[in-house]
Formats: structure tokens, sequence, C-alpha cells
């Protein structure tokens, strides 16, 4: 009854265990049916723990709708029985040979007069199996954590509960065909040694399968993703063209216009006429400031993305100045990954400095390049101090009501490369970010 109560209560505390499930409740339910279906194993030898483990999944399909979906609970109890059966197994032979080495006689008759004592090792050596066990999995916790999130997002778990519930199917059979046809302790104890080196096999061949159908669907994810930046950018490079073309259209039918509007008697149509002409003004910038400048850029994307954050800054009154003092920029490399960070970098430079209510709200994007590194340089002006160890780590931002995992990304970006380097200074009360990308122009 002890040794049931035993394997069924600590089946149902690893499935928490791997889920993060613990209240008092919970516990209180746990031992109530440890209690109940251990006594029921006094009469039906092993095959209760088919029984237990078959109503809790019946129960988790039945009353709690989200499991239809998410199936992580009946997948962490399934790998919680495998993972306790051949550890209780094995601490159970692992006690007979500690009993048979002490007494040196080698007889199952020595474990019936030493039954209480016998019962009490085998369920503290599987405690210490156990403990072991938890001591291992901590130590990849963030890999377990990632491998459920990779079986949620990419809907992987009817696949892996099949997996790991027929493991549990054909070892619930090797121990009730074991009982059956009271099969020796030493061909027992090789079956489920050799199980056991199944189960392991098996088990880091389901990581390996859950992997594998992540980087794929990652992988397309990436191309989709990179297809939809380069038509988004390209689009917004043409808008930029078909602008200029249009003011400088609009420029010319304003100054043949201007003859007919001196000559004529109406104030209001000068007026009107003034105020056109003043908006065109301000909006000059663009075809003659120093973003003209962008079409030294030789990469659509680069290009397209300095021309959209041009835009963004404008409409939040930000001065966004570009430094470029060659006549061409080369961009050979794949410079997706560095559109990708680029943006990032402006990004953060445009929500730092649109939080100023006073003062200089400008940024500058300067590159140069020779022939064997390209520096992109994003500068902006500080209002407070900052600490630089600090800005690259995960959920630090300086703005409010931000996640401030952008610089954090931009790190994991760079470290995906080999010809990427990161340069963070501040000099008089600016902070300058710089890409450096090796390879030449």
């Amino acid at each position: 009854m002890v040794t049931n109560f035993f394997v069924l209560f600590a089946i149902l505390q690893l499935k928490n265990y791997f889920i993060k499930d613990f209240n008092f409740k919970e516990i209180f339910t746990d031992i109530t049916l440890s209690l109940i279906f251990g006594y029921i194993g006094l009469f039906v030898d092993d095959i209760f723990i088919l029984f237990f483990v078959g109503l809790l999944l019946l129960l988790y399909w039945l009353f709690v709708k989200k499991d239809r979906l998410n199936m992580q609970k009946s997948i962490a109890l399934i790998m919680a029985a495998n993972i306790e059966l051949v550890l209780f197994c094995l601490g159970s032979y692992t006690s007979r040979i500690i009993f048979f080495i002490s007494n040196n006689k080698w007889q199952l008759k020595l474990l019936e007069t030493y039954q209480e004592y016998f019962v009490t090792t085998s369920l503290l050596i599987n405690i210490t199996y156990l403990a072991i066990l938890i001591i291992i999995i901590q130590h990849f916790r963030y890999q377990t954590i990632n491998l459920w999130i990779q079986i949620e997002k990419y809907q992987l778990g009817k696949r892996v509960f099949a997996l790991t519930f027929s493991i549990f199917i054909s070892f619930m059979i090797i121990l009730i065909i074991s009982d059956l046809q009271a099969v020796t302790a030493t061909i027992q104890a090789s079956i489920i040694l050799i199980f056991s080196i199944l189960l392991i096999v098996a088990y880091y061949q389901l990581v390996f399968f859950v992997h594998t159908i992540a980087i794929q669907n990652e992988a397309r994810e990436k191309v989709t993703y990179n297809k939809q930046l380069n038509e988004y950018l390209t689009s917004v490079q043409q808008q930029y063209t078909e602008l200029r073309k249009f003011k400088h259209d609009f420029q010319n039918i304003m100054l043949a216009i201007k003859p007919l509007i001196d000559s004529s008697n109406s104030q209001e149509l000068k007026n009107y006429y003034h105020d056109i002409t003043q908006e065109n003004k301000e909006m000059s910038t663009i075809s003659q400031g120093n973003i003209s400048q962008v079409s030294k850029i030789d990469s659509d994307l680069i290009r397209g993305l300095i021309i959209q954050k041009f835009f963004i800054a404008q409409s939040r009154k930000i001065d966004f100045h570009l430094e470029l003092m060659r006549d061409n920029y080369q961009f050979k490399t794949d410079s997706l990954i560095t559109v990708r960070i680029l943006g990032i970098l402006i990004d953060n430079a445009l929500e730092y400095v649109d939080s100023f209510t006073t003062g200089d709200k400008r940024i500058t994007c300067a590159i140069t390049q020779n022939s064997q590194t390209t520096e992109i340089t994003i500068d902006n002006p500080l209002k407070d101090d900052i600490n630089l160890k600090n800005i690259f780590k995960s959920g630090y931002s300086t703005k409010i009501s931000h996640s401030g995992f952008g610089l954090s990304n931009v790190r994991k970006l760079i470290s995906q490369t080999d010809n990427l380097y990161l340069e963070t200074k501040i000099i008089h009360e600016h902070l300058l970010m710089t890409l450096i990308i090796v390879g030449g122009d």
C-alpha cells in the first residue's frame, strides 16, 4: 500500500513540477487519489497505474476544455509516469543489490525476511533518483521551457502526446506480462534496463524532432518576414521617388501661374497662393535637404528604411539628419540583419528623443565606409545618465511603458553573424551607437 501510494503521488508531483502547478488544494487532491488507487493496487497489481493515468487523462479532456488544444498537462502526466516507473524499478533493483551484497546472499527469501527495510530502502533510493533528476532538469530549465513553448507554438502537442503515451503503454505491457508470466527478477531487470535506455533515446529523439520542426517553421517565417520587409521598404523607396517627382512638377506649376496671380485683383487668391507656397517651402527638406543624399546608398532595403524613419521623425517634429560624405555606398552582403538592427537603433533613438519636452530633438545617422569596413552611427542627445552596462539587458528601457527588449535583440542578432559588431559610447552628453560591418564595400 505504501509503495503504491508513493509511486502515484510521485507521478503527480513530478507532473506538477513540469508545469509549475503547485497549490495546497492540488496536493490534497493528489493525496486522496493516490490513497484510493494505491489501495486498488493491492488487488490488481501493476495495472492500477494504467487505470490511474487513464482516469486522469479522461478528466483532463472532459472537464478542462483548454487542454483539448493545450495538451501540456496531459503530456507532463505521461512523461512523469514514464520517468517515475523507470526510477522506481531501478530503485527497487538497486535496493536488492545492496541487500544481497550486504548479506552476501543472492536469494529472494532474504527480501521477504527484511521486507520492511527493503521497502524503505527502495523508496529512499527512488527519492534520491528523483532528486538527481530534478537537479538535472533544473540545470536545463531554460531549454525545457523553450521546448514547451515550441510544442505549443507549432501545435505539436498531439504528436508528442502520441509518442509519450505509446512509450507508457509499452512499459505497462512489459510490467503486466512480467507479473502474469512470473518472469524471473534477473530477466525483468534486464528488460527494464533496456527499456530505460530506449526511453532516454526516445526522449532525446523527441527533443530533436521538436527542435527540427521549430527550425523548419522559423526558417519559413524568416523567409516570409524578409520578403514582406523587402517589399515594404522597396515600396517606401518608390513612394519617396514619386513624391520627389510630384514636388518637382508642383513647383513648376506654381511658377507658371505666379504671373497670373500677381496680375489678379483678388487678395483672397493671392493669400491662398502665398499659403500654398509657404507649405511647399516647409516640405522642401524632403527633396532639397540632407535626406536627399539617401540616393547615394545603393541598398534598396537600407535606403527605404532610412526614408521611412525620416518621415516618422518628421511626423514627431524631430530633426532627422543624415551624414554621407561619399558619393556612393555599397552593401554587397545580405543586409536584412543590418536593416533589422539599424531599425531598432533608430527606433530607440526616436522614442528617447520624442520624450523631450524641451531641448534639442534631433538624431543623426552617419555612414562612413572604406575598403574594409562600413560604420553606421546613430547619434542622439541624452537628458539622463545611462549605464552602458545595463542597456543591453533584456527588459531594460529608458522609455516609460516600454518592454525594453530592442537592444537585447540587437545583441542576439549580432551574435548570429561573424561580420557585425556594435560599439556604444557617450560623448558630450550624446549617445553614439555604431554598427560596424566588416567586409568592405
